[in-house]
């Protein structure tokens, strides 16, 4: 779209000049023209206000007292501030003659008064001048021999610490608005939010009965009350409109709860999952400009280990970090299969995050377990799941099944002593990666499974032991294989 073309007297070059002058970075195309024909239209709501003091003195001359005022007025600094009253330039006479005897006539001019600049420089500066919103300088050491001075142009030690990690602290009640959100919502806004949030979040001695679990001296089948509250307010989220309002302030909060709760009740983070496909289901929502604030989030709570409380919560009804794992990537699945199109770096960008994560090291347990943590490569393969076939046959399958040596060789690292591999949480998840690439099981198919040693001579011992009872996963997986291999030996 071409800029538009404005026709002022204030010429752009100004604008460029002063733009050169100062470290900013490059103006976009007619942000010139913008930025001149804006100050073109202050200067004139300026003048105009300095006129309104000029009428009122009864002058018929715009003074620079006139422009002072209306800068006082309109609640704007000056710069530099005229002095007042101003001088008032001496005119002398000189006699010049004319050409009738006797008859002169007087010239009147202002005399150039010589400036000793030495003499100028060593005067000290205007009270006006130094008391005005002008451009100063002072010199200060930054620091002196890798140490910092103590002097008040350089902060403090204690304001370059840096902000504290958050603690892990539960998220419920109704969150608080800060002070600039609450000068921008209204007081309907600012209930609606605090509602909202306590409702979203439910008490932590809830959490065992949701969700929708009865309590455990309920005679029947009925939701307590918190979750009742909970899928109002997930159904307001997902449809109501006046969720526009509050969009920022709920993305934010959402943000940050994850963040917070990461080593939390495991029903607190499955709540807050909800939210976020809840404000995803919105076609109200314009949700674009906050997709980077869920992307980090979601991948959080597919790659953190440990994820959950530790130890585990042992009370009922609470999911299980597998679980959670599992709703976060059919979210983030959802994310990609509504905004994938209209950005085509997010898939790329995802992929690379979670192939980097699936390849990486094991590292030793922060609890002290006796095997590395599998959760970081359980949520890896579910987040690449959740990108779509072409990104698992990329990262998981290859072209005729050679990737999956990567999950072979975790399975045998981080389960050493588990003889049900084929049962464990990343067997698990890289069967349900798989099963994009797999035709759907015609109801008349006879069971022909290909033999175990068929299968593990590509796949591996692990992943023939676990297929033997997915009889129609064993077979789609081995004409994957043998596909693969005759377009390679064409091609040779």
């Amino acid at each position: 779209m071409p800029a538009p073309q404005l026709l002022g007297i204030y010429p752009v070059e100004s604008v460029q000049e002063v733009h050169q002058s100062l470290p900013l970075d490059p103006l976009g195309p007619g942000a010139a023209d913008l930025l001149a024909g804006d100050v073109e239209y202050r200067l004139h709501f300026l003048l105009q206000e300095a006129k309104k003091f000029m009428v009122h003195g009864k002058r018929s001359t715009l003074m620079p007292e006139d422009v002072e005022h209306a800068m006082e007025a309109l609640n704007v600094e000056p710069v530099i501030v005229p002095p007042r009253p101003l001088p008032q330039a001496q005119f002398h006479a000189v006699p010049v003659p004319s050409g009738t005897a006797g008859s002169s006539q007087q010239l009147y001019h202002v005399l150039d008064d010589e400036i000793d600049f030495a003499t100028y420089l060593r005067e000290p500066l205007p009270p006006a001048l130094i008391n005005s919103a002008g451009v100063k300088w002072k010199a200060h050491w930054l620091a002196v021999e890798g140490v910092q001075p103590a002097i008040p142009e350089n902060p403090a030690p204690s304001s370059r610490a840096g902000p504290s990690r958050p603690q892990a602290t539960p998220t419920t009640g109704a969150a608080s608005l800060r002070p600039s959100a609450k000068a921008h919502l209204t007081t309907e806004l600012q209930l609606y939010f605090s509602r909202l949030t306590a409702a979203l979040i439910p008490p932590t001695s809830q959490l065992p009965n949701l969700p929708g679990n009865p309590p455990s001296n309920a005679t029947t089948h009925s939701f307590p009350d918190a979750e009742r509250h909970r899928l109002a307010a997930l159904g307001s989220v997902r449809s109501d409109a006046a969720v526009a309002g509050v969009l920022a302030y709920l993305v934010r909060w959402v943000a940050e709860s994850i963040n917070k709760t990461l080593s939390g009740a495991t029903g607190t983070i499955g709540c807050l999952i909800d939210v976020v496909e809840a404000i995803l289901d919105n076609d109200v929502l314009f949700v674009e400009p906050y997709l980077h604030q869920f992307l980090g989030p979601l991948l959080s709570i597919i790659l953190t280990v440990p994820l959950g409380p530790h130890p585990p919560s042992s009370g009922g009804g609470q999911p299980t970090p597998f679980e959670l794992r599992t709703r976060a990537s059919d979210v983030l699945a959802k994310l990609v299969t509504l905004y994938g199109k209209g950005y085509p770096g997010l898939v790329p960008r995802l992929l690379s995050t979670l192939n980097r994560a699936l390849h990486s090291s094991p590292f030793p347990s922060p609890l002290g377990a006796e095997f590395p943590p599998a959760g970081r490569y359980e949520g890896a393969v579910l987040g690449i799941t959740a990108l779509g076939k072409h990104a698992v046959k990329d990262a998981l399958w290859g072209e005729h099944g050679e990737k999956t040596d990567v999950v072979n060789n975790l399975v045998a690292i981080l389960y050493p002593g588990d003889g049900r591999k084929g049962k464990t949480g990343l067997m698990k998840a890289t069967f349900r990666a798989l099963a994009t690439l797999a035709r759907p099981k015609p109801t008349d198919w006879v069971p022909t499974p290909p033999s175990f040693d068929e299968l593990s001579n590509f796949l591996g011992p692990n992943f023939a032991k676990a297929l033997e009872k997915r009889p129609w996963m064993a077979f789609e997986l081995a004409r994957l294989h043998k596909e693969g291999a005759d377009i390679m030996e064409t091609d040779e």
